[in-house]
């Protein structure tokens, strides 16, 4: 069974990476850039299994969709500047489960997605540390 992952990711980079590492794991992510079009994906017919959020994206309401994907019982991991603690504060108390900074997101996606998805990790995860947080 495919896993499906909604991102609400504006930067390609990131969205590209997204799409790239979890495609070679029978996990389908689709990206968003505009908070419009994640509400349409979250309650579309395939709805997705978690939700990822950019904290560090400019001009989206991501607090808004941390709540709507928690309205619709999705579990969230939020990723954004080490630097940000307000960000990573307002993302844990709109619901996200988990949040990260970006250098953690990008050296253990994988493991951080399979943790919330409740499977197995084939890779070994990388221990967190709380200086790794967002």
């Amino acid at each position: 069974m495919t896993n499906t992952i909604l991102a609400l990711e504006k930067d390609l980079f990131f969205a590209v990476r997204i799409h790239d590492t979890l495609r070679h794991h029978d996990i389908e992510a689709t990206t968003v850039r505009n908070l419009r079009t994640f509400e349409q994906r979250l309650e579309g017919d395939n709805r997705p299994d978690l939700v990822i959020v950019n904290i560090s994206t400019q001009g989206v309401d991501w607090e808004a969709a941390i709540r709507m994907a928690r309205a619709h019982n999705r579990p969230v991991l939020a990723f954004g500047s080490h630097m940000d603690l307000e960000a990573r504060s307002k993302a844990l108390q709109a619901g996200a489960q988990k949040v990260v900074a970006n250098s953690k997101f990008t050296s253990d996606m994988l493991g951080l997605v399979t943790s919330l998805l409740g499977q197995p990790t084939t890779e070994s995860a990388i221990p967190e540390r709380a200086d790794d947080e967002a």
